[in-house]
């Protein structure tokens, strides 16, 4: 059986060693000792994850063991805290509570006690991870049916309305013309998806040929072969053609 790791932040020396012993003692095994927030945090660089840190409210130093726990909650965020204190004060407790503790033990800290607040918030801990995944599972669920609905929403609208009553379909890559399809070979139709998708924009020659000819060589016969055959299938006009610049298409 793994034993769950447990990092004491306490900065008592004798407190610790005790808490250290009773632990192991009950079967657990000590991922570090640790009196502030800075050598906590360098025991959380050096890679230790612990499954539950015991916490020290009152910590030498500027930060508290409430506000070094809030700290905690971005770095490990599943990791379950437990404080210990000598301060039983109502306003305490309430603190200790707003930084998400699993459980509250005031010393000196009795063994059986100390050992049932562990199991219990080890228990709940793995709850809560499971409780968040399939919350998240749901989420994404959702997103992913959201993102479906709107790409069958947008199917519905992509089709491109060009002058001289041609119609192109961006999803099926097919021209019509009054209704009717219009015969295009595979290159012809990526030529055409091509200049639909720049909104009557230019496309120079170099960008259409990295498009279409991405895998294989292309030059310049088979360029202008390919420009050849698409116009004296369309409207002389539908594609334009500026020397400079490059090819559009002609949209309403």
């Amino acid at each position: 059986m793994i034993k769950k790791k447990i990092l004491i932040v306490e900065d008592e020396p004798i407190i610790a060693m005790n808490l250290k012993e009773v632990l192991i003692e009950l079967g657990y095994e000590i991922s570090g000792i640790a009196p502030s927030r800075s050598k906590t945090l360098a025991l959380l660089d050096k890679g230790i994850r612990p499954d539950l840190v015991l916490m020290d409210i009152y910590l030498k130093g500027t930060v508290t063991g409430i506000e070094l726990a809030k700290e905690l909650k971005t770095i490990i965020p599943d990791t379950p805290i437990i404080f210990l204190t000598a301060n039983s004060e109502l306003s305490t407790i309430k603190k200790a509570a707003s930084a998400y503790a699993y459980g509250y033990l005031i010393k000196p800290v009795k063994e059986r006690e100390l050992h049932a607040n562990i199991e219990l918030a080890l228990q709940k801990s793995s709850l809560d991870a499971k409780t968040k995944e399939q919350l998240n599972s749901v989420e994404n669920i959702a997103k992913t049916l959201e993102h479906t609905l709107q790409e069958s929403k947008e199917e519905k609208l992509t089709f491109i309305t060009l002058k001289y009553g041609y119609v192109f379909y961006i999803e099926k890559k097919a021209l019509h013309l009054k209704g009717k399809l219009v015969s295009l070979t595979v290159k012809e139709r990526d030529l055409m998806a091509l200049l639909c998708q720049q909104k009557g924009n230019f496309v120079s020659r170099e960008q259409i040929e990295h498009s279409i000819w991405a895998n294989e060589p292309a030059g310049e016969a088979a360029f202008r072969s390919l420009m050849f055959r698409v116009r004296n299938k369309l409207h002389k006009d539908l594609i334009i053609n500026s020397n400079n610049i490059g090819y559009k298409i002609a949209r309403l």
